[in-house]
């Protein structure tokens, strides 16, 4: 395999992995120049539509009043705190915009402009329009509907919602400023509309305010009434108790009682504190007595004073005679003397602690009487306060009760009075800041913007379908889809003819130089035969295709003009069904052709005929058995002979899907092109069509995509531009 065969088979490999991996923007471009004459058409289509529609649509005209909704009122008195009609927060403000769009407020609204003579607003006065007749499926078949009976709540109903449609409430962000935005056919009334929506609003909160205040005034009313029989019933019970009991310095008499219990609990301390140091020297006594022992060591009677003088005496007295004997004896009458007198005093200190003894017992005695006696008094007096504070608690009840009934009382009183001074003071919670004045041009509809978004809309529209279409479409348009689909090489592409004048030269349209293109793209064709005829001898080459129409008489007629210019060239016109060569070449009607040849009437010599440096055999007399004479050695044996007179040899065969012909006539060929028209055959029909060819082992070389729609024009208005191998148009072939 040659180097350049090598690079030709690893080309379309490489070639899909690129295409997977790039987004094809020339495609895309392609589809929308393809189909940019229905896409423009369509969307100037839709345009005009919109263009009829908007300018039969009703113009709308909106108005504006500007309302400021106050959060805080001056306040005369607080009356509002009844009834709770204070605002001051988000919620408030966020309530009353609904209230702008409430059915009572839009009622007030209907009422003052009299929106119910108004066919926008009330649906039962307008006119039906013409298509209302085929929406009525039951009328259509002949269905009986009673009719309705329209009542006068309905009507209000509907012309309120109506207008709610109509009305728009705008809050401002962070203020307390509220847009009312009214719409209507009529500008005037638009503005009346958004006035009179802002002045139903104050009036309806004026309304309510007076209505709550009446209301709050009559309960008030009823509230004071009981108030005063209570307080009435309150003063009688206090005085009734006050005489009952006697009461008349409750708060003197409860000191006294409270100050004698005070001072009788403190003596009763005092005399128990007494008590308790007599009743222990009482029982120490007590217990020196059962013990036998000496009452001078008790600590009682160690403690008199009387006692601690006498033993100071006995002591000094008794230091007095200890000297004393040191001197004297016993008899000596100033011993005698100092004992007598140290005998004295120990006799009173005998005495004096016995006179102790006995007094401590008496003085116990005396200290638990006096407890005694003051418990008792201190227990009379604790009820003698107790029952003080039970009249005084009951004193201070009934008290209560009658400040708190006269308090309710005197409020109530005020109140009604504060109401009653107030009556005819009225103010709002709102006021109009700007009144919606009569619009001077409409906001609905839109014009430019409709239209703008219907030609957009139409534009996106037909691209898509155009998109559609191009997936939809499986027919062979360009030389990626004969390589992809057929799985044939493309020997060349013809340009689609658009002038008329041409018609009756196409077949002959290479030899014409002001169509250099088209020539061009002959001699390409030619070069590509030439090339896959490199290693073998192909002088017989046969055209044919699909279904007729597609070019291939006139491609055929054109490729032995451009094999004429290399050598000696012959065409033979074998679609003995419908024969075209003789015709197109303008040979003389009745001559000798192929169908004389073969049914052995006719000499080569009289069936070859000379035009424009190329020799013709025409058809000839159309047999009635074209197939069969196709078929017979004689033809086999006739190509065999003019090959070895002629350096090239074309055929024009006939269509592949109509009939079996060219099945014949390929067995005898050198090579065979397929001529596809561009857009035209679905891609299976063809490949049926060659799946056949190539079962009957014709020597199938490529296909020639014809009638292909060039991009360019030269200054002489001849296409300079073609498909490339991708399908594109790159510049002349």
């Amino acid at each position: 395999m040659s180097t350049d065969s090598k690079m030709a088979s690893a080309a379309p490999s490489a070639r899909p992995m690129q295409d997977e991996d790039i987004i094809d923007l020339r495609q895309i471009f392609h589809v929308l120049v393809s189909y940019r004459w229905p896409i423009i058409g369509f969307t100037l289509a839709v345009i005009l539509m919109a263009v009829l529609v908007v300018f039969s649509m009703t113009p709308v005209y909106q108005a504006t009043a500007v309302l400021q909704i106050e959060q805080e009122q001056a306040k005369v008195v607080s009356i509002e705190q009844i009834y709770g009609i204070e605002g001051g927060n988000d919620s408030y403000l966020n309530t009353q915009f609904e209230v702008l769009k409430s059915r009572g407020v839009l009622e007030k609204v209907v009422d003052k402009l009299g929106l119910l003579n108004n066919p926008e607003f009330n649906t039962t006065l307008q006119e039906k329009p013409w298509y209302a007749g085929l929406t009525d499926w039951q009328g259509l078949l002949g269905i009986a509907r009673p009719e309705k009976v329209a009542d006068e709540s309905d009507i209000l109903r509907d012309t309120v919602n109506v207008l709610a449609e109509h009305i728009t409430i705008e809050p401002v962000r962070k203020t307390q400023i509220v847009r009312i935005h009214a719409e209507s056919e009529n500008p005037r009334l638009a503005a009346q509309i958004a006035n009179a929506i802002a002045n139903a609003y104050i009036e309806s909160y004026m309304e309510a305010k007076l209505s709550l205040t009446l209301s709050a005034t009559d309960w008030m009313q009823g509230r004071l009434s009981e108030l005063s029989e209570k307080l009435k019933v309150a003063e009688q019970n206090l005085q009734a108790y006050r005489e009952q009991e006697q009461l008349i310095d409750i708060e003197g008499v409860l000191t006294v009682s409270s100050n004698e219990l005070k001072a009788l609990t403190e003596s009763l301390v005092q005399v128990r504190h007494k008590l308790a140091v007599s009743e222990n020297i009482y029982q120490q006594i007590s217990v020196g007595k059962l013990k036998k022992g000496d009452n001078r060591t008790l600590q009682a009677v160690l403690a008199h004073p009387l006692i601690q003088d006498l033993k100071q005496d006995e002591s000094k007295l008794e230091r007095q005679v200890l000297e004393l004997s040191r001197r004297y004896g016993p008899k000596h009458p100033t011993m005698i003397s100092a004992r007598s007198e140290l005998e004295s005093i120990r006799q009173n200190i005998e005495l004096e602690t016995l006179n102790i003894v006995q007094g401590v017992e008496r003085e116990y005695e005396i200290d638990k009487a006096n407890e005694r006696s003051l418990e008792g008094a201190v227990a009379e007096a604790k009820v003698k306060v107790q029952e003080i504070n039970r009249k005084q608690f009951r004193l201070k009840a009934l008290e209560r009760e009658v400040r708190i009934n006269k308090d309710l009382y005197d409020a109530f009183f005020k109140r009604i009075q504060e109401t009653s001074a107030t009556s005819d003071l009225q103010t709002a919670n709102a006021r109009v800041v700007d009144q919606a004045f009569v619009p001077q041009h409409p906001v609905k509809p839109k014009k430019k913007l409709i239209v703008a978004i219907a030609g957009l809309l139409g534009l996106l529209v037909s691209c898509g379908i155009a998109f559609l279409l191009e997936m939809l479409n499986n027919t062979v348009r360009t030389t990626k889809d004969v390589e992809e689909k057929l799985n044939l090489p493309v020997l060349g592409v013809l340009p689609k003819l658009t002038d008329k004048k041409l018609d009756g030269q196409i077949h002959s349209l290479f030899t014409n130089k002001e169509q250099h293109g088209f020539g061009e793209a002959i001699r390409t064709i030619r070069t590509s035969i030439n090339l896959s005829a490199m290693d073998q001898e192909h002088k017989l080459f046969a055209v044919t295709s699909t279904v007729p129409g597609e070019g291939k008489s006139s491609i055929a007629s054109n490729m032995a003009l451009a094999l004429g210019q290399l050598g000696k060239t012959l065409l033979i016109d074998s679609d003995l069904r419908r024969p075209v060569v003789g015709k197109n070449f303008a040979i003389k009607g009745g001559s000798a052709g192929l169908a004389n040849l073969l049914a052995g009437s006719a000499s080569v010599a009289e069936a070859v005929h000379k035009v424009d440096g190329i020799d013709v055999i025409p058809c000839g007399l159309v047999p009635p058995n074209p197939q069969e004479l196709l078929a017979a050695e004689r033809f086999g044996l006739l190509l065999k002979t003019l090959k070895e007179q002629y350096d090239y040899i074309v055929l024009d065969c006939p269509p592949v899907q109509n009939v079996s012909d060219v099945l014949m006539v390929s067995r005898h060929c050198d090579g065979l092109i397929y001529v596809v028209e561009a857009g035209r055959m679905q891609a299976h029909a063809i490949q049926v069509a060659i799946g056949r060819l190539l079962q009957a082992r014709a020597p199938v070389t490529g296909a020639v995509l014809n009638k292909i729609n060039p991009t360019r024009k030269d200054a002489y208005g001849y296409s300079q531009g073609y498909y490339d191998h991708d399908g594109y148009y790159s510049g002349t072939a």
